[in-house]
C-alpha cells in the first residue's frame, strides 16, 4: 500500500508551513481536540474559513457603520501610545469615544467606539493594525438602527 497522498484528495489543497508560538499551538490543539476535530489541518481550515468570512463581513459594509475597534498593544513599544492617540485625532469623523484598559505590566487594550463611513472605518482599522507595537486588532461592527 502506498503512503503517498491520493492525488484526487489533495487536488484542491495546498501544503503550507507556519511558524507559530508554542503556547498558541498547544492551546489551539487542546481546543481543537476538545471540539472533536480529527486533525490539526481540519481545525486550521475551519479557523481560516471563519477568519475569511468574518473579515469579509466586517469589510463589506457601506454607508454609516457603528461599532468598536479593540486594539491590544505593547505599551513599552516605542511611540505606540502617541501613534494611537494621533490616529484617533486624525479620524474625528469616525472616532466617538475611547477607553484604555491595563491588561498586564506590558499590555494594554484600547477600545475605540466609532460611527462613520465604512471606508473611513476600514482605513482607520488598517492604519491602526500597521502600527509597531500593535499585537492584535478586532473590528466589531454593530447593527445600525435605520
Amino acid at each position: 500500500m502506498s503512503h503517498l497522498p491520493n492525488p484526487r484528495v489533495m487536488a484542491n489543497k495546498e501544503r503550507i508551513s507556519l511558524s507559530i508560538e508554542s503556547d498558541l499551538i498547544k492551546e489551539f490543539d487542546s481546543l481543537a481536540n476538545g471540539l472533536g476535530h480529527p486533525t490539526r489541518s481540519k481545525a486550521v481550515g475551519e479557523a481560516m474559513r471563519e477568519f475569511v468570512a468574518k473579515k469579509k463581513w466586517d469589510m463589506a459594509g457601506k454607508g454609516i457603520v457603528p461599532g468598536v475597534i479593540l486594539v491590544t498593544y505593547d505599551h513599552h513599544s516605542r511611540g505606540v501610545n502617541n501613534a494611537l492617540t494621533e490616529l484617533q485625532h486624525d479620524y474625528p469623523d469616525v472616532v466617538n469615544a475611547t477607553m484604555h484598559v491595563h491588561l498586564s505590566k506590558h499590555t494594554c487594550l484600547e477600545v475605540i467606539a466609532f460611527k462613520g463611513e465604512a471606508d473611513r472605518v476600514r482605513s482607520l482599522a488598517r492604519t491602526l493594525q500597521s502600527q509597531k507595537g500593535v499585537l492584535d486588532l478586532k473590528l466589531i461592527s454593530a447593527p445600525s438602527s435605520r
